[in-house]
């Protein structure tokens, strides 16, 4: 390793020998050291108002109530209870069926696959895509409308038909989860929970976190942004020291009272859904055709 050279300069004051030399020959002669004329401190002696205990009482206690005050009070809650937060949150939520256009990124076992896709969502469980390739017409169309799940593949000329449950959708899905909660979390809305649960909630970094219990164990939490009512994250259930299902919500948008997340991105399973929404409105129909027709000469195989 290469030194790094030192600059030189000369000295500032020019004594040279003994401290308390001058350099100059004009000038020559001890230079008296400026302690020499000084009572040292030791010898001093300490007023007697100043050892009084009275005196030293008081001063304990000024110094103590100063580092008292220097304390950082905890963070007021914006809500009266995690009921009424959760409350405020569901006020924000679309309630009408939404249309966008999505750029997504699957990421599993170290492979990416984006995609572009037309998507129509309404809740409680009511899904529409459709594929949107660089060249030529769409090579996937799939429809989610209560509990029917429907895929068509133009391609093999497939079409696939069958409840909406998690094993049937995390075929189509890179995430093995329920309809409803698919349809909500694209959204960025809470996924309702089927069991009554007790909450505990209280502030985390400038975010109101909320914690579900059912049977006395945690089955999620979720943190919410007190200025807007919004859901930041979101994370269901555990295994091991990991959650199972993981949400963030990113870059939101105003559609009158409603809020929507312009990013989501879901984490489990060892993999990662990354979408990005575009062109998002809401829909004027308000009973939009969700269910994909089949296809004339196309016989339907049963996913169950």
């Amino acid at each position: 390793m290469k030194k790094i050279q030192r600059l030189s300069f000369p000295p500032l004051f020019p004594w040279r020998g003994t401290a308390g030399t001058l350099a100059d020959s004009r000038l020559r002669g001890p230079i008296p050291a400026l302690w020499q004329n000084r009572r040292p401190h030791r010898n001093r002696r300490i007023p007697r108002w100043i050892r009084s205990p009275l005196w030293l009482g008081l001063f304990l206690a000024a110094t103590l109530a100063g580092c008292t005050s220097a304390r950082v009070a905890p963070a007021v809650s914006p809500y009266a209870s995690p009921e009424i937060a959760l409350r405020s949150l569901a006020a924000t939520d679309v309630k009408g069926p939404i249309t966008a256009t999505a750029r997504i990124e699957i990421r599993r076992f170290g492979q990416r696959y984006p995609a572009k896709l037309a998507l129509m969502l309404q809740k409680p469980a009511r899904l529409r895509l459709e594929s949107i390739p660089l060249f030529g017409p769409p090579d996937l169309f799939l429809s989610i409308d209560g509990d029917e799940l429907r895929v068509f593949i133009p391609e093999r000329g497939a079409f696939y038909r069958g409840k909406a449950t998690a094993t049937n959708l995390s075929r189509f899905f890179p995430l093995a989860l329920p309809a409803a909660d698919i349809v909500s979390l694209l959204l960025g809305q809470l996924p309702e929970e089927e069991t009554a649960s007790a909450l505990q909630g209280e502030m985390e970094e400038g975010l109101y976190r909320v914690e579900r219990y059912a049977g006395g164990e945690k089955t999620g939490s979720c943190w919410i942004d007190p200025a807007e009512d919004r859901l930041v994250r979101f994370q269901k259930g555990t295994e091991g020291e990991s959650a199972a299902l993981t949400a963030e919500f990113a870059d939101p948008i105003r559609l009158g009272a409603a809020i929507m997340p312009q990013q989501v991105i879901l984490g489990g399973g060892g993999g990662t859904l990354t979408i990005r929404y575009t062109e998002i409105r809401l829909s004027e129909d308000d009973r939009p055709a969700f269910a994909l027709p089949i296809p004339e000469g196309v016989t339907a195989t049963a996913l169950d």
